[in-house]
């Protein structure tokens, strides 16, 4: 009771307080942005950052000290979450106000919280494309790529053969667990992962593949011979007839032949 009571009373001298403040910001505004908000009065601008302080504090404060009438309009916009877009706004100025004044990227901010918003201040258009793909898990993958790693992400998913990795959860865990390496070995074996074997044998445990003492290709063929020559030879232990015991073993040869082939042709394209 008397906790709720001191957080009750506190709120309300900030409520008190903030009348003054969002005075005097008013008039700020008013002085260095006129033509912005020349239809509005002192008291009227006064009650809209009032309301926003109330709700955010100091963040709020500073996000509109930065941005103005367009940081006031984005945190009036951003119901509930005005606490995330204040503090977005509060630290990135002007970069969070190109990203936020977007509404479907402000509904993402909302959506995905204030790790969204970051990824989409620092990659923009492709953070957009991705996080409306692949949702949280494409948030959490691009926290700590490059520009060049994310573009190549958004790559993945603008081609038929490689979308799927760009929307699969595990891929994109590893992605933000090893971040550029991540993505770095991705972009080399992206048709290799595409087979579903491969992509489940590098994302059950990534670091091997990432140092370099193993590689995919080749564990993918043996994966492979042992899935399909297995059956095949106890085929040929059973057979009586030598013609299909030939045949048999020329079929395994093939299959694996054309699988090996094709590991070679992806290396000599990386």
């Amino acid at each position: 009771m008397l906790v709720g009571a001191l957080v009750l009373c506190q709120s309300n001298l900030w409520a008190q307080g903030s009348v003054t403040v969002a005075k005097e910001l008013a008039e700020q505004l008013i002085r260095r942005f006129s033509k912005e908000v020349a239809d509005e009065g002192v008291e009227k601008l006064t009650t809209r950052v009032q309301a926003v302080l109330v709700q955010s504090g100091d963040d709020a404060l500073r996000a509109i000290e930065k941005g103005g009438p367009r940081a006031l309009r984005i945190l009036e916009g951003s119901g509930a979450d005005a606490a995330i877009s204040a503090r977005l706004l509060s630290k990135y100025g002007d970069e969070a106000i190109g990203a936020l004044e977007n509404p479907v990227r402000l509904g993402m901010v909302r959506q995905f919280g204030q790790e969204a918003g970051e990824v989409l201040i620092k990659h923009g258009v492709v953070a957009e494309k991705l996080i409306a793909s692949a949702g949280s898990p494409a948030v959490g993958a691009m926290r700590e790529l490059t520009e060049q790693s994310a573009r190549r992400l958004a790559m993945l998913a603008d081609e038929v053969p490689t979308a799927s990795l760009a929307k699969n959860s595990d891929l994109l865990g590893v992605v933000g667990r090893y971040g550029d390496r991540a993505m770095d070995f991705v972009w080399r074996n992206k048709l290799a992962l595409t087979a579903g074997t491969a992509l489940a044998v590098f994302v059950a445990d990534p670091e091997p593949f990432l140092d370099g003492t193993r590689q995919l290709v080749e564990n993918t063929v043996d994966t492979v011979a042992t899935n399909i020559g297995k059956p095949i030879a106890e085929q040929l232990g059973n057979a009586t007839d030598w013609t299909w015991r030939i045949l048999a073993l020329a079929a395994m040869l093939l299959g694996f032949w054309a699988w090996k082939t094709r590991g070679s042709r992806q290396a000599a394209n990386k």
